[in-house]
């Protein structure tokens, strides 16, 4: 069984980040690991907190010494500190690095979101593939995204960063029928569509598509066919997931291969 690493914070309603990642490794057969970065308390507001660096590392030394990984998953890394720790152990690994680019600080061009955008751009030069949504895209590439030519642009910014594919998680965001993503290896554009999904268990649905390319990229699948699965695996899992007591909802990793390929489609 291959072994591959989630490098993410632990959501505590369990929809996204380290916990969604496990789940959907286990899903494809692949034993999963975990480092924490952080700890997020999701209440009427989203209370983080930090792993100090010395855990981080300590974490971080426990899987080189002892695991052989075949893929790496960087989900929210949240602070400065955290990304320089990341980006040594990274440097040191020899694998495919699908990174997550979740930004902290989404309400301006602050000054603390200008710091921990540049911080994280350090790292795209090590990454096999980043997927950024629409939104953290669109602060990418310092542009607004509304229309598929304006995701190519983007997408030729974001690879300009240095990561060898680039995949827009355009998600329900842009007009249409259907819910777009945008792959960019340098050449070429790739676009893959799905029904645009009513359900609002949306939580944990980023986390959850780059967890399975990782998965499916460490059991050898090309860069095509993992983003096409993953998307169907999240697809499925937000049809069917689990609603909670207010208006949010989880996404359910364990959907696609329960249910079968008749969850891929849209519910009647």
């Amino acid at each position: 069984m291959k072994q591959v690493l989630t490098i993410a914070g632990l959501d505590s309603l369990a929809g996204g980040g380290a916990t969604a990642d496990i789940k959907t490794f286990e899903e494809f057969n692949t034993f999963g690991h975990m480092v924490l970065t952080c700890v997020a308390a999701i209440n009427e507001e989203i209370t983080i907190y930090d792993i100090p660096s010395a855990a981080l590392n300590t974490q971080l030394a426990s899987i080189a010494t002892f695991t052989d990984l075949a893929a790496i998953k960087i989900g929210l890394l949240h602070s400065l500190a955290t990304i320089d720790c990341v980006k040594q152990f990274l440097m040191t690994q020899d694998c495919p690095i699908i990174l997550d680019p979740v930004l902290a600080f989404k309400e301006g061009q602050t000054q603390s979101n200008q710091a921990y955008q540049h911080a994280l751009q350090s790292l795209f030069p090590l990454a096999t593939l980043v997927t950024p949504n629409l939104v953290e895209a669109e602060y990418l590439a310092n542009q607004t995204i509304t229309t598929r030519e304006e995701m190519k642009s983007a997408a030729k910014k974001i690879k300009a960063l240095g990561p060898a594919f680039v995949l827009i998680k355009g998600g329900n965001r842009l007009k249409g029928a259907s819910a777009c993503d945008l792959l960019y290896d340098g050449d070429d554009f790739f676009f893959f569509e799905a029904p645009k999904s009513a359900s609002k268990t949306t939580n944990g649905a980023g986390c959850t598509l780059s967890a399975a390319v990782t998965a499916l990229l460490a059991s050898d699948h090309s860069m095509m066919d993992a983003v096409q699965q993953a998307k169907a695996f999240v697809f499925a899992g937000i049809e069917n997931g689990l609603q909670l007591t207010n208006a949010l909802g989880n996404v359910d990793q364990l959907a696609y291969f329960r249910k079968g390929a008749s969850s891929c489609l849209p519910k009647k």
